[in-house]
């Protein structure tokens, strides 16, 4: 574990946190199918994760499946993902590697319309950026919920992580204006509190990972 991880782990900052967010749940109302986890995940598309064969000495000496192939693609691309309290599910965002910020059409090829809700940007880094990120909180988390929300009287509770697209100034005023309250996760501590790393991002990636493999 990184070492700044390790020493965020404290019982005593999680409690405040925690009582923090409670207080504040309690204080503006905040239902369960009002309560949002938004997070990102990164992939190296043509990248594997690391992973365990188990082959016999025959196998060895005959020089079958000494090494795991990759098609060498460093091409990063971001998945955002957002689950409700409820059990619900916000469509996704995918965010492409492009150096001018454009959008490929064979990126979109196999979204068809009718069956696919999903969003798609684009940023040099193939990361959210301020951009992105406002864009997402105005073009899919408030057109989403809004309607749910009463058409925006009830209080939404987003939780997410400190990244800085997340507080910017334009970000927060956003949310105050259309009553979205952000609770932001202490720094360096997604790996403890951050439920999607664990419930969602966690079999994702070891999927992707299976599923490019056999495809290699």
């Amino acid at each position: 574990m990184d070492a700044t991880r390790h020493k965020a782990d404290s019982l005593s900052k999680y409690e405040c946190w925690f009582e923090l967010l409670h207080s504040k749940i309690k204080e503006y109302g905040v239902e369960a199918r009002h309560t949002y986890n938004m997070d990102e995940k990164g992939f190296m598309t043509g990248v594997l994760g690391r992973s365990k064969r188990t082959f016999s000495r025959q196998m060895w000496e005959a020089k079958q499946v000494r090494a795991t192939l990759q098609d060498g693609s460093r091409e990063w691309i971001t998945l955002l993902a957002t689950v409700c309290a409820d059990g619900s599910v916000l469509p996704p965002g995918i965010i492409y590697q492009s150096a001018n910020s454009s959008l490929q059409a064979s990126w979109v090829a196999d979204v068809k319309a009718g069956k696919h809700d999903v969003f798609i940007a684009s940023s040099p880094s193939g990361w959210t950026n301020d951009n992105i990120g406002l864009a997402w909180l105005e073009q899919v988390f408030n057109r989403c919920t809004k309607q749910k929300a009463r058409h925006g009287r009830d209080w939404r509770l987003l939780i997410l992580d400190g990244h800085g697209s997340h507080i910017t100034k334009d970000f927060i005023d956003y949310c105050d204006s259309y009553r979205i309250l952000l609770a932001v996760f202490p720094p360096h501590s997604t790996h403890t509190l951050q439920p999607l790393d664990v419930v969602c991002f966690k079999p994702l990636s070891a999927s992707y990972s299976n599923e490019l493999s056999t495809h290699l």
